[in-house]
């Protein structure tokens, strides 16, 4: 079994997500009505925008794990609860 080379996935998807902010900034500027800038600025420009997005991922993640870890003890809660009356209600019926 041919084990994958992580270090080239990365570089796929950092390219594979670089040209998704492409297209994105060229659909916007195509959509404002206005013609896109010429490629070595939309070079640049992405690599802005997917830096900034990933310091904020890193900034925010903590946040949303978080969240998502307290929205899970809630949910567990309130489906248990509501399992204890369920139990309960049955064990009042003759």
């Amino acid at each position: 079994m041919v084990k994958p080379d992580f270090f080239l996935l990365g570089k796929k998807f950092c390219a594979m997500e670089k040209e998704l902010t492409k297209r994105l900034i060229k659909w916007r500027f195509k959509r404002g009505g206005l013609s896109p800038p010429d490629e070595e600025i939309l070079d640049r420009g992405s690599e802005q925008i997917m830096s900034e997005v990933h310091s904020i991922m890193k900034r925010s993640g903590k946040r949303v794990f978080d969240e998502l870890r307290l929205a899970k003890k809630e949910f567990l809660k309130a489906y248990r609860d509501e399992d204890k009356k369920g139990t309960e209600k049955e064990e009042d019926q003759p």
